[in-house]
Parts: C-alpha cells; structure tokens; sequence
C-alpha cells in the first residue's frame, strides 16, 4: 500500500460492523487529480512527514494509530489552510463516492424531485408576525 494511502485510512479507517469501507477504497487520487488539487495531497504528505520527524522520529508507517492521530491532528498547527484543505477533500471524495453514499442509504443523486418526506406543520404559530405588518421602511429614489 502507498504511503498516502495509510494516511487517509488513519483518518478514514472504515467500519466493518457497519459495512462502511476504509479511505484507500476510493480512488482518492484520480478525484484530486481529476480536480486539479494532486498538490494537496503532496504538500500534507511533506508536512505530515516532518511532523512526523520532529516528534517521534519515525515514518509514518512505522507508528501505531494513537500516533498516527496525534501526528495528523499536530499538522493542523503547522499549516492550518492546508490540513482544513486536505481533509476537505478527503471527505469530500469518500462522501461523493457512489458506493459508501449507498451504505450510508443516502444513494447516488439528490433526493429531489422525488422530495423529502416534511412533518406537518402548524402555520398558525406565524400568525402574529403576518399580523404584525410591514416591519420595513420603503425606500424610494
């Protein structure tokens, strides 16, 4: 397994109870580089791996998961922007994946124009402020 690999399952481990599939199931990489963004995912890397470096003096691959989090979660110090970014994506790829939005039961398209089931509601509670009137001045040129 490539080593950004091990990244993204540390963030996204999947859940087997569930039936949920790590990060490495998805092609992480063609969705960022099929968005122009293949940079994020270089730049975190070199700046998880100097984390990684500076802290515990070891690979990434080398730690156990708490260090692994730790490691991850220290990046978010160093460059903010970028760790915001990288998981942005991240999330953004393995929540846009048609197969996990399936185990989620959230399918593949919007819910609309089947719609969303709405609770009946009791419009009288509006009353007062449709009573009320105008609450603006108009403004004329």
């Amino acid at each position: 397994m490539t080593p950004w690999k091990v990244v993204i399952d540390a963030i996204l481990p999947g859940d087997s109870d569930l039936g949920m599939p790590s990060a490495s199931f998805i092609d992480f990489y063609s969705f960022l580089k099929h968005n122009h963004l293949e940079s994020i995912l270089i730049d975190f890397i070199q700046m998880l791996d100097k984390v990684c470096e500076e802290k515990y003096e070891k690979e990434f691959i080398e730690m156990d998961a708490t260090q692994k989090l730790i490691s991850i979660n220290a990046c978010k110090l160093v460059n903010i922007k970028l760790f915001s970014s990288f998981i942005g994506q991240l999330f953004k790829a393995y929540y846009s994946e048609a197969s996990v939005l399936m185990i989620i039961g959230a399918g593949s398209v919007p819910p609309f124009p089947q719609g969303n089931p709405i609770e009946v509601d009791d419009w009288m509670i509006l009353e007062q402020v449709y009573e009320r009137g105008q609450v603006y001045r108009d403004v004329t040129k």
